[in-house]
């Protein structure tokens, strides 16, 4: 879900990873941990060169790398922002996650060259969408807005209504 905060002269956008989601993350995480000592702990096993053992052992394995996935994408979920000023005549975009340093660009409004919405097609369930701003450095910058594409449609409105407004100095002269 996209978070839109707008000011007389800035419009900012972010695709927030919000803190329950990551310990959701986190706590899912300790269920394939399940799997390793119910097939191997509990067991006892007295001979571990049998292929029992090693059936056991790799589906372990699997639910260890399930596990590290869910940790990683708890600890290294990306928050993304788009602020928009007007007065300025920018865009400044900022990339952050707890095992990242802070990545932040900033543009010319005359150097964004589309704002649109993305379709991104899932294998299973259904599509999520993406606001989308390429630059005229042949950069695309994405925030994430989920499975609501009318809501994500209607922020790109919003960016283009923002962007088409002059300045509140410019209205005021």
């Amino acid at each position: 879900m996209l978070r839109v905060v707008e000011s007389q002269d800035t419009l900012e956008i972010v695709s927030p990873m919000p803190p329950l989601k990551r310990l959701l993350f986190l706590l899912l995480a300790l269920v394939p941990l399940m799997a390793p000592y119910e097939l191997l702990v509990a067991p006892g096993w007295e001979n571990i060169l049998n292929p029992y053992f090693g059936f056991a052992a790799l589906i372990s394995l699997g639910a260890l790398a399930v596990s590290a996935f869910l940790v990683w994408a708890a600890i290294a979920g990306i928050e993304s922002t788009a602020r928009f000023d007007r007065q300025r005549r920018t865009m400044t975009t900022v990339t952050r996650a707890p095992v990242m340093p802070l990545q932040a660009r900033t543009y010319s409004l005359d150097d964004l060259r589309a704002i649109e919405v993305e379709t991104t097609e899932w294998s299973d369930g259904g599509p999520s969408y993406s606001l989308k701003i390429d630059t005229a450095d042949g950069r695309a910058f994405k925030l994430l807005g989920g499975f609501d594409q009318a809501g994500v449609e209607a922020v790109r409105r919003r960016v283009s209504e923002f962007l088409a407004q002059p300045t509140a100095r410019a209205s005021h002269d």
